[in-house]
């Protein structure tokens, strides 16, 4: 989920459930929580969450609330927030094709939540966020801004976290949300052991236009030991004033796609110095000078 500096100027809608009461006078609507289901003995059993134009699909038998709310965090592209405090809870849920929101207070029926909804200049209005809390402690709350997210330094925390594919959630929302202002974690997600975390960071940091520096990137073009990694610096400095040198040393590679692209760059660069002949040249365009008025 990508979020902006500030709300102003977007249209915000906050719906709040919460435990059957008007909260503090502020006009926020809230919805009766029901009784919690007692914990079971954990079931391994298949597990889904999909979410297709919208609408949510969850059949989970006995598995973490926390695990579901990041399946469909990560598929939504919403956070979700959980309040210290508002408890580990186990449930098994089945519903089919049901509006996002629906589904997630459905799931949270047993907490109080707060929705946050939000659309930048004329586009609608969509779910952006959800806080969730115990049950009863959300009376009084107010939603922080986005900027101060309790979330963003859980995301930052799971950067150490000792499963790659936490890792790779991390820093994948941290970009989405920060932008260029998560480079210096781009940076360090770069020197990741792990070679999946590696090709995420740079691949999410170069499609949102995170400005790596040019110096980085030609080590990882030249020594990171993925080849998808080199390919994808490589690639990225295709334009840059260094890139014949880097394409130079990548046409060795020992990886047939990298050596195909660094050729394909050296092929680009000789075109581009290559004089054009007439017949090549748009209107507009000067004519070449000939040979005998070069040399004068």
């Amino acid at each position: 989920m990508r979020q902006g500096g500030t709300v102003r100027g977007r249209a915000v809608i906050f719906a709040v459930v919460c435990a059957g009461a008007v909260l503090g006078g502020r006009g926020m609507t809230l919805a009766q929580s029901a009784v919690p289901s007692p914990l079971e003995a954990p079931v391994r059993s298949a597990s889904t969450v999909l979410l297709k134009e919208g609408r949510l699909s969850v059949h989970v038998e006995n598995r973490s609330q926390d695990w579901i709310l990041e399946e469909i965090s990560r598929r939504a592209k919403v956070a979700v927030m959980r309040v210290s405090g508002s408890g580990e809870v186990r449930m098994s849920v089945h519903f089919e094709d049901l509006p996002l929101d629906e589904g997630l207070r459905r799931i949270l029926r047993d907490q109080d939540a707060f929705f946050f909804y939000g659309g930048a200049g004329t586009a609608a209005a969509s779910l952006r966020a959800v806080w969730v809390y115990a049950k009863g402690k959300g009376n009084g709350v107010e939603p922080v801004p986005p900027e101060a997210w309790a979330s963003t330094k859980e995301l930052e925390r799971d950067l150490a976290n000792p499963d790659p594919e936490v890792r790779t959630r991390a820093i994948e929302a941290l970009i989405e949300r920060r932008q260029d202002g998560a480079r210096d974690m781009v940076i360090d997600a770069l020197k990741d052991r792990n070679e999946s975390v590696r090709t995420e960071a740079l691949f999410q940091a170069l499609n949102n236009d995170v400005a790596l520096p040019a110096d980085v990137l030609s080590d990882l073009a030249l020594g990171d030991p993925s080849p998808g990694v080199r390919f994808l610096a490589l690639d990225a400095l295709a334009e840059s004033t260094a890139a014949r040198a880097l394409a130079e040393k990548a046409a060795g590679d020992p990886d047939r796609n990298v050596r195909r692209r660094a050729q394909e760059i050296l092929r680009d660069l000789d075109a581009a110095s290559r004089p054009r002949s007439p017949a090549q040249l748009r209107p507009g365009d000067p004519s070449p000078r000939p040979e005998a008025q070069k040399q004068e």
